[in-house]
C-alpha cells in the first residue's frame, strides 16, 4: 500500500491540494455504537448525560489515543451492569419496548432489575478508565505546553477530569442514567446501563464542559478550532523530540527523522483503523528475513505524514463516490475502491462511483445510473486530458477479511484519462448490445415493462456470484469472480478478457439459467416472476451482462440475432407464446406449470438439433388450432402473427447449420433470444 499513498501523496501536493496534518495518535472517534456527552461542572461531578443529535458526525471530533484504549476526551466503557438470567434480560427488553413508545418507567420496575444484576465493571475495566484518566490527560498536557485563553476551555476540561477516579465516573453514571429513565424515551439508556448476552458491548462517553465561555474561552474543549490548534502543538511536540539515528535517508530517498515510530492508522469507512504497513515482531514468520518493524521499510516522518494525510483525504466522507466507495454489499469482505485522476480537476469525477454501484439510488433516482455517472465522468476527463495525454486515472482497493485485522490492497491499477473514457463507452454498448427484451415487474404495486440496466462493474461480480437454485425460486452467494475481474471486464481488452467473459457466460448458464427460464415465461403469461427484493435487481442485469460478454468477444447483435442459436431461442419463445393462447381457449385458461418451449429450453441449451426435433411434434396441436382460430378479436390477430413468425423462423432456421453442441456464446445467444420480446408480445 505504501506505493499507491505514495504516489497519491505526489498527485495531491502536485495538485495544490492542501490536507491537515494530524498527528498519528490524534485520531477520530469511531461512529459505530451508542455515543453519549458527559458534561463535568466545577469540582468534577457530572452535570448532564446528552446523546448527540441525530445529524451530528462523531467523528469530527478527535482523540488522544496513545495505547489503544487509553484515550481522551472519548474512550469506551463497558455497560454498568451485567444481567445474570432471561427472566432479567426480558424485563430489560420490556423496559426498552416501553421507552419507544414514550411510556415513563416504574422506578420500581427499574430498581428490581438493578438488583438482580451485579456490576460491569471489573478491575481490568476500572484500571482502562483510570489510564484514560490520568496518562492520556498527562500525555496530552505534557506536549501542549502553555495553553493560550481562547484555548482554556481545554485545559479546564482536563483539570476538572483528573478530579474523578474509575470508581467515582461509574458512580456518577448509574444515579445519571437511572435519573434519564425517569423523563427520556431514548433506549439507549438502557443498553449503557445494562449488558445483555456475552457480547461485552461498550459505549462511547466524550468529555465535555458547557460553561466555557464564562472562563473566557473562544471556543468549547472539543471545538474543531480548539482541535486544531492541539494537532499543531502535537506535531511541533514530536518534531523535536525526534531524531533520525544512525539512518541518512529513508527508503522513498528523503529524510529519516522519525524512521524508527510506528508507523501511523486512518479511521476508515467500513475498515475502521488501517495501518499503513506492519511487519510485526511479534509474529514469527516476519522474523524470516531478519528484517521486522521499521527495519523492512524505514520512511521518516514526513513521508508517513504525507502518505497518512492523503489516505484520509481521499476517504473523508464528503469524498463518497468521487475518489470512493464502499462495495462490502456486492463482494465477500469489507472492501473499499479508490479511485482518482492524477491531475485534480475543479469539479472531482465520480471515478469511484463508475467503478462501483451506488447503493442509495433512491436518493438520485436520473443520476445514479452507469450512464449518467459515465456522461458527468467522461465530460470531466475530456477537460482535464486536452493537452495532458500523460494524466492518468489510478485505483486501488483495500480490503479486510472479517476476523483479520489485516487490510490488504489486493487491486492496484493505472490507465490514461482517455483510455477510461474510451473504456466507458464502449462498456455501454456492450451492454446495449441485446435485442428488445423487457423484463415485467412491479413499481408501487403496479406491474410494468422495464427496460433493462447497465450494470456497474461490481454488480457484474455480484450477479456472477450468485447462484439461482429450485427453478430460480433461491439465491445463494458461490465464489468464482473477484473484483480484479469487474476491473479487468471494464478497464482491459485482449484475449485475456475474452477468456474472463467467456467464464462469465459458463457462470450465467450454470447458476441463473432456471432463473432466465421462469423469468421469460412468466413475461409471456403477463406476468411477474416474485424475488426477493434485494435480488430482483439482477433481473434487469443478466441480460445486459449476456450482451457485454458477447460483445468482448467481438459478437455484436447485428450479426448474432441472425445465428442457427439466436433464431433456436425466437423459435422457442414463439412456442411459449402459441400454447398460452391454446391454454387460454381451448384449456379454459388452465395453464401448465412449464409452456413447451421453455420446457425445452434446457434441452436447447445442450443440444439444439434435439430440442427443434422435440418441439416439431409438441407444438403440432396448438398449430392445428391456430390454424382454424377465427373471430373479431384482437387476440385472433396476434395468433396469425404468431404463426408467420414461426413460419419465418422455420425457413431461416431450414437455411442455417444447426450446431450439435452448443459454445459458451451460442448459449448466450439463445438464451438471448428466448427472452426477446416482440412489439406485439407487450
Amino acid at each position: 500500500m505504501l506505493n499507491e499513498l505514495r504516489d497519491l501523496a505526489r498527485c495531491l501536493l502536485t495538485s495544490g491540494v492542501e490536507f491537515t496534518d494530524w498527528h498519528p495518535n490524534f485520531k477520530k472517534c469511531p461512529k459505530s455504537g451508542i455515543t453519549c456527552f458527559i458534561y463535568l461542572n466545577e469540582v468534577g461531578g457530572i452535570e448532564d448525560i446528552a446523546s448527540p443529535e441525530p445529524d451530528f458526525d462523531i467523528t469530527t471530533i478527535r482523540k488522544w489515543e496513545k495505547a489503544n484504549g487509553c484515550s481522551f476526551p472519548a474512550f469506551n466503557v463497558p455497560s454498568l451492569y451485567k444481567i445474570q438470567n432471561d427472566e432479567t434480560a426480558s424485563e430489560v427488553n420490556q423496559l426498552k419496548k416501553d421507552l419507544r413508545r414514550g411510556r415513563p418507567l416504574a422506578p420500581e420496575n427499574l430498581n428490581k432489575v438493578v438488583e438482580n444484576c451485579l456490576s460491569n465493571w471489573n478491575s481490568t475495566a476500572l484500571s482502562s478508565v483510570n489510564r484514560c484518566l490520568t496518562r492520556a490527560i498527562s500525555e496530552i498536557e505534557e506536549q501542549l505546553g502553555s495553553i493560550p485563553a481562547e484555548y482554556s476551555s481545554i485545559n479546564k476540561l482536563f483539570q476538572r477530569a483528573k478530579r474523578l477516579n474509575a470508581e467515582a465516573l461509574y458512580q456518577l453514571l448509574n444515579n445519571q442514567l437511572l435519573e434519564k429513565c425517569n423523563h427520556n424515551s431514548n433506549p439507549d439508556i438502557l443498553d449503557m446501563l445494562f449488558q445483555t448476552g456475552n457480547t461485552g458491548k461498550k459505549f462511547q462517553v466524550v468529555f465535555e464542559i458547557r460553561d466555557w465561555t464564562a472562563i473566557g474561552s473562544s471556543y468549547p474543549p472539543n471545538n474543531p478550532n480548539v482541535q486544531r490548534w492541539m494537532n499543531g502543538r502535537m506535531i511541533h511536540f514530536s518534531s523535536e523530540n525526534r531524531t533520525s539515528g544512525t539512518m541518512d535517508k529513508d527508503a522513498f530517498n528523503g529524510s529519516s527523522d522519525g524512521w524508527k515510530e510506528k508507523l501511523p492508522s486512518v479511521r476508515m469507512p467500513r475498515l475502521g483503523n488501517v495501518i499503513l504497513r506492519a511487519m510485526s515482531s511479534e509474529s514469527p514468520c516476519q522474523n524470516r528475513y531478519g528484517m521486522v518493524d521499521a527495519f523492512s521499510f524505514p520512511i521518516g516522518s514526513s513521508v508517513r505524514q504525507e502518505m497518512k494525510g492523503s489516505l484520509e483525504w481521499l476517504s473523508d466522507e464528503t469524498r463518497k463516490r468521487k475518489t470512493w466507495i464502499d462495495l462490502t454489499r456486492k463482494v465477500e469482505n469489507s472492501t473499499i475502491l479508490f479511485a482518482y485522476p492524477t491531475q485534480k480537476p475543479e469539479r472531482e469525477p465520480e471515478l469511484a462511483g463508475l467503478m462501483g454501484v451506488i447503493e442509495d439510488a433512491a436518493a438520485d433516482s436520473d443520476g445514479t445510473t452507469f450512464s449518467a455517472i459515465a456522461s458527468r465522468v467522461t465530460q470531466t476527463l475530456r477537460g482535464i486530458s486536452a493537452g495532458a495525454a500523460d494524466n492518468e486515472v489510478r485505483i486501488f482497493v483495500l480490503s479486510k477479511r472479517p476476523g483479520d485485522a489485516r487490510t490488504k490492497v489486493i487491486v492496484s491499477r493505472r490507465y490514461t484519462a482517455e483510455h477510461t473514457i474510451k473504456s466507458a463507452e464502449q462498456w455501454q454498448a456492450g451492454c446495449r448490445n441485446i435485442p428488445n427484451i423487457k423484463i415485467r415487474q412491479f413499481e408501487d404495486k403496479t406491474p410494468i415493462w422495464k427496460e433493462c440496466l447497465v450494470p456497474f462493474p461490481t454488480e457484474i461480480i455480484w450477479c456472477l456470484n450468485t447462484a439461482w437454485r429450485r427453478q430460480g425460486t433461491y439465491a445463494e452467494r458461490v465464489h468464482g469472480f473477484s473484483i480484479n475481474d469487474a476491473l479487468s471486464l471494464l478497464l482491459d481488452h485482449g484475449n485475456e478478457v475474452s477468456r474472463l467473459s467467456l467464464r462469465a457466460i459458463d457462470s450465467i448458464v450454470r447458476n441463473c439459467a432456471f432463473l432466465l427460464f421462469a423469468i421469460g415465461q412468466e413475461n409471456t403469461c403477463f406476468s411477474v416472476f416474485k424475488m426477493s427484493k434485494k435480488y430482483e435487481k439482477q433481473a434487469l442485469l443478466l441480460p445486459s451482462i449476456l450482451g457485454l460478454m458477447l460483445y468482448k468477444n467481438g459478437i455484436q447483435k447485428g450479426g448474432f440475432m441472425s445465428s442457427p442459436a439466436y433464431l433456436v431461442g425466437r423459435f422457442l419463445s414463439l412456442a411459449d407464446d402459441l400454447h398460452l393462447k391454446y391454454c387460454q381457449y381451448v384449456r379454459k385458461g388452465s395453464i401448465p406449470p412449464q409452456l413447451v418451449g421453455n420446457a425445452l429450453m434446457p434441452t436447447a441449451l445442450e443440444t439444439p438439433v434435439k430440442a427443434l426435433s422435440m418441439i416439431s411434434n409438441r407444438i403440432l396441436p396448438y398449430w392445428a388450432w391456430a390454424e382454424t382460430f377465427f373471430g373479431d378479436g384482437q387476440d385472433v390477430g396476434l395468433v396469425k402473427y404468431f404463426i408467420f413468425q414461426i413460419r419465418e423462423l422455420s425457413s431461416q432456421i431450414k437455411e442455417t447449420d444447426i450446431p450439435k453442441i452448443c459454445t459458451d456464446t451460442d448459449k448466450a445467444q439463445m438464451l438471448l433470444g428466448y427472452l426477446a420480446r416482440s412489439e406485439k408480445s407487450e
